[in-house]
């Protein structure tokens, strides 16, 4: 579990982080979204202690990130990707960070294999494309085997198929009970990959909701040339329902089939029924707006 308590970052005159405190909780992906400038590096990198913060404080499993004897086996992040030797290979920079925790050799060929760079991993990994040093970051916040997964933009470079990787590793993640930190502003991934959302904006908390307590209901557009007494019915239902021009409908708080079932049961005529799912970037652009 992460912890973050009041957190305060001041560079100069300039506040980054302000008063920020959540809790990212173990057993699902967490999505950290905010907009460019928003403060979301910086959090995480007071997090993992490589920012000391103004004031406040944060935790990961109950103290902070620096004072754990090996935080590798604790925590694993990924902030940039292009943060190693460029000169040496994948393996190579897997094997020196395992050796500074006693992490064996065949614990680097299982996270070569997880990254899908086993058949490059004699590879200097200055030469590889974002795509793959993405994945060799991964690697390497997976290598101490953590219980807490700390993921900066990871889609950033990858390919469709990098793109479901990710995607199931997340998920897989969280499914083993570990805690799981992923910033993303790519709303689309967030959408099918988060279950909860920290939404950032100033330095400030906006939002710290499920993903389906955010997007609400969903509506329905109905198209029928009995709108008026079909709306009466739905309204006597308990949905809300706003009409529009030719007959049209918009319904929110009931379903397809109780729509339709409603219309039926009062021999109302319906010529489309069509489901609205809310879109997570509408929802997303109206808190950072507010």
């Amino acid at each position: 579990m992460i912890e973050v308590d009041e957190l305060v970052k001041r560079f100069g005159t300039t506040t980054a982080v302000d008063g920020l405190s959540f809790v990212v909780r173990a057993g699902r992906v967490t999505g950290f979204l905010g907009p460019n400038g928003a403060g979301k590096s910086t959090t995480m990198r007071m997090i993992l202690g490589l920012d000391r913060p103004t004031s406040g404080r944060a935790t990961v499993g109950g103290t902070a990130y620096r004072r754990h004897r090996a935080p590798l086996t604790v925590a694993g992040a990924l902030l940039e990707g292009r943060a190693l030797h460029r000169g040496r290979s994948a393996r190579e920079h897997l094997l020196g960070l395992a050796r500074t925790h006693g992490i064996g050799r065949h614990r680097v060929d299982e996270v070569l294999d997880q990254a899908g760079l086993t058949a490059v991993a004699g590879r200097r990994a200055g030469g590889f494309s974002l795509g793959m040093g993405q994945r060799l970051g991964i690697a390497a916040a997976l290598l101490g085997d953590p219980a807490v997964v700390i993921l900066d933009e990871p889609v950033n470079g990858l390919d469709p198929d990098g793109v479901l990787w990710i995607r199931t590793l997340l998920r897989r993640l969280a499914a083993e009970g570990r805690t799981v930190l992923v910033s993303s502003h790519l709303m689309s991934e967030m959408a099918v990959t988060a279950d909860h959302l920290l939404v950032i904006g100033n330095g400030r908390l906006l939002a710290d909701t499920g993903l389906d307590e955010l997007l609400g209901q969903d509506r329905c557009l109905v198209r029928s040339p009995d709108a008026a007494e079909l709306r009466e019915v739905l309204v006597a239902r308990g949905a809300t329902v706003t009409a529009g021009a030719a007959g049209l409908l918009e319904v929110a708080g009931l379903g397809a089939e109780a729509i339709g079932a409603a219309a039926a049961e009062h021999r109302l005529v319906i010529h489309e029924l069509a489901p609205v799912k809310a879109s997570l970037e509408e929802a997303y652009m109206a808190l950072v707006r507010s």
